[in-house]
C-alpha cells in the first residue's frame, strides 16, 4: 500500500501556508477569504489565489522565516525513512523543499508552485483537471495507482481521502469524514501512523 501524506498542518505541526499569510500577507484579506471558503462561497483554489495576492514579501525572506519557525510533526523523519511516502500538497514546492532540506529528508513531492511577485504572489497550479467526484481541480488526480493510505488534516485533503483505501485524519479532515460517515484513524503524530501501518 502506497503512503501519501499532505504537508501543511499534517507533516508540519501548524499549517505553514497560514503561518506565512499571517506573518507576511494581508491579514484582513486572509480572514475574509477563509470565512468565504468556510461558507462555501469560494473554492479552495479561489481562496488561495485571493489570499496570496496580499503577499508582498520576497520568497527568500519567507523561506528563511519558515526554516526558523515551522516545526515538523514528531515521527515524520522516522516514517519517511521507513515508508518513503509521497508528499501531495496544495502548498508550494518552493516553500516545502527548504523545510525538507532542513530535516535532511528527501521524498517525492507533488505540489503547486508560486510566482512570488512584489505586487502579490501568483499561484501556479500543478493540476488543471476538474475532478468528476468533487467538481474542482483537486489532489485526487495525483494519487498514485494501487492501494493508498492517505494522511491529511484539511480541506485540500477531502477528495483524495475519499478515494483512499485507508485514511489517517486530524482536525478539519477528521470532522469532514465524521460528518460524511467515513471511517478513518485519528493521529496525533507520525509515530501513531507508523504503529498502525
Amino acid at each position: 500500500m502506497r503512503l501519501v501524506v499532505d504537508f501543511d498542518g499534517t507533516v508540519t505541526e501548524t499549517d505553514t501556508q497560514w503561518m506565512v499569510l499571517e506573518e507576511f500577507g494581508d491579514v484582513e484579506l486572509f480572514r475574509r477569504a477563509e470565512e468565504a471558503l468556510d461558507r462555501g462561497e469560494l473554492t479552495l483554489r479561489e481562496c488561495m489565489e485571493l489570499e496570496y495576492l496580499g503577499m508582498r514579501a520576497p520568497l527568500e525572506q519567507v523561506n528563511e522565516w519558515l526554516v526558523e519557525h515551522a516545526r515538523i510533526r514528531p515521527g515524520f523523519r522516522e516514517l519517511a525513512a521507513r515508508h518513503r511516502p509521497l508528499i501531495l500538497s496544495s502548498g508550494f514546492a518552493e516553500c516545502i523543499q527548504p523545510l525538507l532540506r532542513r530535516e535532511g529528508i528527501e521524498l517525492d513531492l507533488l505540489a503547486n508552485s508560486v510566482d512570488a511577485r512584489p505586487d502579490g504572489w501568483r499561484v501556479r497550479w500543478r493540476d488543471e483537471e476538474i475532478c468528476a467526484a468533487c467538481g474542482e481541480a483537486c489532489k485526487r488526480a495525483s494519487l498514485p495507482d494501487g492501494p493508498i493510505a492517505y494522511v491529511g488534516d484539511g480541506v485540500s485533503d477531502r477528495c483524495a481521502a475519499l478515494a483512499a483505501d485507508r485514511v489517517f485524519a486530524r482536525d478539519g479532515l477528521a470532522r469532514f469524514l465524521e460528518d460524511a460517515g467515513v471511517t478513518y484513524a485519528p493521529f496525533g503524530d507520525f509515530f501513531d501512523v507508523a504503529a498502525a501501518l
